[in-house]
């Protein structure tokens, strides 16, 4: 069975991975995800929107100096907000992402809420169940 979830992005890197130039999404925790999960990208302020959707390639476990070195022109970002980002941490986490998708239609973070409320979007990921509304909701976003 797929495992769904829904990744909160800010709108850059978004536009980044859904135009394919952004391979690698960061995260400063390990995440507890297979290969071939779905990412549901989670838009956040100002767009606070679900319009598209990736599979998990890859989970790479890294050290922030390696994943610069090896990853850094894929992962779309400068080497300052980089920095920013990972401060002192040991070990990043690399989501390679693959067959990224825009939906139809997008779904605002004010229809979420009204059909799941409370909906809050989440600060890390939010794992989706195979009968939950929001899954049912999003995967109506691609009929």
């Amino acid at each position: 069975m797929v495992t769904n979830v829904i990744l909160s992005i800010h709108p850059e890197y978004a536009k980044k991975i859904e135009d394919g130039h952004k391979i690698y999404e960061i995260r400063t925790r390990k995440i507890n995800l297979e290969k071939g999960s779905i990412i549901w990208i989670y838009k956040t302020f100002p767009e606070a929107c679900i319009n598209s959707y990736a599979e998990i390639d890859d989970i790479l476990l890294i050290s922030p100096q390696q994943a610069w070195k090896q990853y850094s022109f894929q992962m779309c970002i400068t080497k300052v907000d980089y920095d920013l980002y990972v401060k002192d941490k040991k070990e990043i986490c690399l989501l390679k992402l693959k067959n990224v998708h825009k939906t139809n239609k997008k779904i605002t973070l004010e229809e979420l809420r009204k059909k799941i409320p409370p909906f809050f979007p989440p600060q890390f990921f939010k794992r989706l169940k195979q009968n939950e509304e929001i899954l049912i909701a999003l995967n109506d976003l691609l009929k």
